[in-house]
């Protein structure tokens, strides 16, 4: 249950980005004002289409973390690379070059070495106040010193740092929405609005967001898209050691499949961020064609 919740949750997230984006390419036809432009995605029903299921994201990723580990369900999340890949060469008919298959080929091989190898099981589930202390704290001053730090540099470089920013908050709150879960279970959505995990769940969300954004407006969407899918796995398997409780297979010889694995899985991360096609605004800008159904550019015109 928890790897088909986890995988739906990574598809739902797929099709949330390839909808948003194609709403935005279809308004990106006349100069308008913030306002004009939300007002104008507001009645496209591709964009309603695209909230809608940004909602089943987050509903499928709750029911994974519930019935799973946050190391199971953080690094099958990963796949919506592959699901937007696969998206964009079936139903917007992008040609997807032999070495971009190849890549998403090594990012699975690497996810599902590493899920057989690590056999991550559930541990007590319930974190103590102290444990909750020491990991927040941690992970906080990690993240206010990645943002010190992305102050400086390249556009490359500051995008990693504060797309690593966003993994680690991410991370935070993949563990807040797992015990949110476990409040629900037990105290029901009285009970649930009670407890602290669900408004940290969403102060982490919206921070996680703001951090998200700042990152890929910062530099390349291939440094900070690559961070934020390689540290946000690391991240979420150490928090659901260390607060939960859960269990890898820890023998020597497993732990460096594992790693190997990883490591193969994040080459594809890395792979699949630099050789996805050309974003979908700068080749609707190129192309006079248009889609009559939703006045959409064309956007099968380009390839890798």
């Amino acid at each position: 249950m928890s790897i088909l919740f986890a995988l739906l949750g990574a598809f739902s997230q797929a099709l949330t980005s390839v909808l948003q984006k194609l709403a935005n390419v279809a308004g990106s036809d006349k100069k308008r004002s913030g306002w004009e432009t939300t007002m104008f995605l507001i009645r496209q029903p591709i964009w309603l289409m695209g909230m809608v299921c940004m909602g089943g994201t987050f509903i499928f990723t709750a029911l994974a973390l519930y019935f799973g580990t946050l190391a199971s369900v953080q690094p099958i999340l990963v796949t919506e690379l592959i699901f937007t890949l696969a998206l964009r060469a079936l139903w917007l008919h992008d040609r997807i070059a032999s070495r971009t298959w190849g890549a998403a080929g090594l990012l699975c091989a690497g996810l599902f070495g590493f899920l057989v190898v690590a056999h991550p099981e559930e541990g007590h589930g319930r974190p103590t106040a102290a444990a909750w202390a020491v990991a927040l704290g941690s992970r906080g001053l990690v993240i206010v010193a990645l943002l010190v730090l992305s102050r400086w540099g390249s556009p490359a470089r500051r995008a990693a740092l504060l797309g690593a920013a966003a993994a680690l908050v991410w991370a935070i709150d993949a563990a807040f929405v797992k015990a949110a879960t476990e409040v629900l279970a037990h105290k029901g959505w009285s009970g649930l609005f009670e407890h602290w995990q669900i408004y940290a769940v969403v102060a982490s969300g919206v921070l996680g967001t703001v951090l998200l954004e700042a990152a890929f407006a910062a530099g390349p969407l291939a440094a900070s898209q690559s961070a934020l899918l390689i540290v946000d796995p690391l991240a979420s398997i150490a928090i659901g050691i260390e607060l939960f409780g859960e269990q890898l297979r820890s023998s020597p010889g497993a732990i460096v499949l594992q790693v190997l694995f990883l490591g193969g899985m994040f080459a594809g991360v890395v792979l699949l961020s630099r050789w996805a096609p050309p974003e979908m605004e700068a080749r609707a800008k190129r192309s006079p064609r248009t889609v009559a159904a939703g006045g959409s550019p064309d956007l099968a015109t380009d390839t890798t």
